[in-house]
């Protein structure tokens, strides 16, 4: 019967068939089983947040904050799918010392109110970065502190650093580019994918798509909606009844869950671009802390072979804040991987105190990850070997980032940490911007060799100065890094193409949506 079937479809009537499948077939279903992108459509995407505080790119921001600005705004310079420096708003750009740069601005570019982008639109965003009333962040203000700029002509800025720095590209990676001329808190102008709608204050932000986007294949969803779910039962619950298409952050115990379920996809960045890591800072400007024998302790004291067990055993053992596979990691520099008990309770005997009754100190974390408890519990038990009492104080976010970053009112603090590719970030931001600077560490060799690193585009030349500055920095620890960390976002599996870049955005504008 099989063959008599077969004998009658011709060719002619097999192309009837054909023809009659793809009239009756829904365009959304034919485009589900390809690759081909479909347009239109509405994404609602949970976040691990109460809120956001604005959208002043230039101020302290948190994770929420760069994930929201990163379809509004457009970054000066992006990183391509294998995280090599591609252009972005600066088309291109030219350097022959690491001092004076030369950026071309893409032309064509408009921002959302059909204005077009020129080069004194970063003129007036420098200017806003370096005025002291603009609570400008100092990771910000350090990369034009001192430096001279210009308008060449409507689509050339000149740009002359008081020093070479040639990490300078990896920077404006993250620099998303507002309009600071007629700022408005409340109507946030960019030249990003997508446009605000309505913001909702701690409830939700609508944005649509720009439709004069510079672009033109993108974005591919019509309306994005960002709706703030803190609690994390909520957003799998949310995502499970099909009342969100995307959630934020979602702990390793419930991805563990998730894996099994063929309506839900995990989002994870690539293990090879993973570079997050936790973090916990110590006030180096007050007692105990301002005594490096008993920081040295501390870091011994900590079980990060332990600590792995947070994250399911994902993640890798870290305690220097240069990944081992980079060039710039110091093999022979100290490190506090594996757990020495012994050697901390000595060390802690060295400093005068006495390992099983110290001191007691106040641990201040933030609760939007659920992980961040299972941390703390475990470093307050591993500081309670070696006599340290530690009371934990759980904070929100924006209040933690207020106490700790803003004010340094604080004495042991946990945070994470997502700093850039370039090691002249990964220094920074441990130890010297933002996060760095509350932890009010003086070293004036080490800020010498950190500035040295990035004179020479040549990595033979930095290479030196980042092995000697990962030696101080790892003798004096004013710090401890706890391990890389594993994130996951999720979403419906009619989701397409949506990617997680290694500081945890989501590339919204190159997603789509199947039926």
């Amino acid at each position: 019967m099989i063959n008599n079937i077969v004998n009658k479809l011709t060719v002619k009537n097999l192309i009837k068939l054909f023809c009659l499948v793809i009239l009756f077939t829904p365009i959304d279903t034919i485009f589900a089983d390809s690759h081909s992108p479909v347009y239109g459509g509405k994404l609602k995407s949970a976040l691990a947040s109460e809120g956001i505080r604005g959208f002043e790119t230039w101020k302290d921001t948190t994770a929420t904050e760069t994930h929201i600005y990163s379809v509004i705004y457009d970054s000066f310079i992006k990183y391509d799918d294998n995280y090599n420096i591609a252009p972005n708003l600066f088309e291109s750009w030219t350097t022959e010392d690491g001092i004076t740069w030369i950026f071309n601005i893409r032309k064509g570019v408009k921002w959302h109110d059909g204005q077009d982008l020129t080069s004194n639109n970063f003129i007036d965003y420098i200017n806003t970065v370096l005025d002291p009333k603009s609570g400008a962040t100092t990771e910000t203000v350090d990369i034009y502190k001192g430096s001279e700029y210009l308008s060449l002509d409507k689509h050339t800025l000149k740009l002359v650093l008081p020093s070479a720095n040639v990490a300078l590209l990896d920077s404006f990676t993250a620099q998303w580019l507002s309009r600071t001329s007629d700022f408005k808190p409340s109507k946030p102008i960019g030249t990003g994918p997508y446009k605000l709608k309505k913001w909702n204050r701690n409830q939700s932000i609508v944005l649509v798509k720009n439709e004069n986007y510079w672009e033109k294949k993108l974005p591919y969803i019509n309306e994005l909606t960002f709706v703030m779910s803190p609690d994390e039962s909520t957003r799998l619950n949310q995502l499970l009844m099909n009342e969100v298409d995307v959630i934020i952050s979602v702990s390793l115990s419930e991805a563990d869950k998730l894996k099994s379920n063929n309506e839900i996809k995990l989002i994870e960045t690539p293990s090879q671009f993973t570079i997050m890591e936790y973090y916990m800072l110590m006030k180096n400007s007050i007692s105990p802390f301002n005594n490096k024998i008993v920081r040295q302790a501390i870091n011994h004291a900590i079980d990060r072979e332990a600590l792995l067990s947070v994250n399911f055993g994902l993640g890798e053992l870290k305690s220097n804040p240069i990944p081992k596979g980079s060039w710039a990691f110091n093999p022979d520099a100290a490190s506090y991987d594996i757990r020495n008990l012994a050697k901390a309770k000595k060390l802690m005997k060295e400093a005068g105190y006495d390992p099983k009754d110290a001191f007691s100190a106040k641990f201040s974390y933030w609760k939007e990850w659920p992980e961040n408890l299972q941390v703390a519990q475990i470093l307050q038990a591993n500081l309670a070997d070696i006599g340290i009492s530690v009371e934990l104080e759980l904070l929100e976010v924006g209040q933690w980032v207020q106490t700790v970053l803003k004010d340094h009112k604080y004495e042991m603090a946990l945070t994470a940490l997502v700093p850039r590719w370039d090691p002249n970030d990964q220094f920074g931001n441990v130890y010297r911007t933002d996060d760095g600077a509350a932890l009010e560490w003086q070293n004036a060799e080490f800020d010498k060799l950190w500035k040295s690193g990035r004179s020479s585009p040549d990595i033979n030349v930095r290479k030196p100065f980042y092995y000697k500055a990962q030696e101080i920095a790892m003798d004096e620890v004013p710090a401890a890094i706890l391990n890389t960390i594993p994130k996951f976002d999720a979403s419906r599996s009619n989701v397409k193409n949506l990617i997680r870049f290694n500081r945890g955005d989501l590339y919204y504008q190159r997603a789509w949506i199947v039926k």
